[in-house]
C-alpha cells in the first residue's frame, strides 16, 4: 500500500520531468516503469549518479533523447542532494503542507525547480488528496 509519503515524492518527480514540451498527462504514462526503477524514492536519488539516474530514467520509459534525458537526471540528481542536506523528514513535513509560497521558497535551491514544476505539483498533490 502507497502512503502519502511516497505520493509526495512520486508527485515532486513527476513534476520535475514534466516541463519543456512534455506534458504531465504523457509523463504520468510512464510512473508504473519509473516507480520499479527506484525514481521516487529521495533516497535513492542522493546516493545516486547523475549517470545512474539518466540510465535509470530511459529504463523507465522516459527517454527524451541524449541532451534532455540527461538534464532532467542532473535535475532529480539536484533533488536528491536537496533531500540529502535538509533530511527526508524535514521536506516532508514542509511539502506535505502544500503551502504555496512556503513550498516555492523551500525548493528553490533545486536546480530546475520553476514555477511550472511547482504548479504540476500543486496539481498532481490535489488529485492525491
Amino acid at each position: 500500500m502507497t502512503d502519502r509519503t511516497d505520493i509526495l515524492w512520486e508527485d515532486l518527480v513527476l513534476a520535475i520531468l514534466s516541463v519543456n514540451q512534455y506534458s504531465l498527462e504523457k509523463t504520468y504514462l510512464a510512473a508504473e516503469t519509473l516507480r520499479r526503477e527506484g525514481l521516487f524514492h529521495p533516497q535513492n536519488l542522493a546516493r545516486w549518479t547523475s549517470k545512474e539516474i539518466g540510465t535509470r530514467l530511459r529504463n523507465g520509459g522516459y527517454d527524451r533523447g541524449g541532451f534532455m534525458t540527461w538534464l532532467f537526471a542532473d535535475r532529480l540528481e539536484s533533488l536528491g542532494k536537496f533531500v540529502e542536506s535538509v533530511g527526508v523528514e524535514e521536506c516532508e513535513k514542509v511539502l506535505l503542507r502544500a503551502e504555496t509560497n512556503e513550498v516555492k521558497g523551500f525548493l528553490q535551491p533545486v536546480n530546475g525547480i520553476g514555477p511550472k514544476v511547482l504548479a504540476n505539483f500543486f496539481v498532481l498533490q490535489n488529485r492525491s488528496s
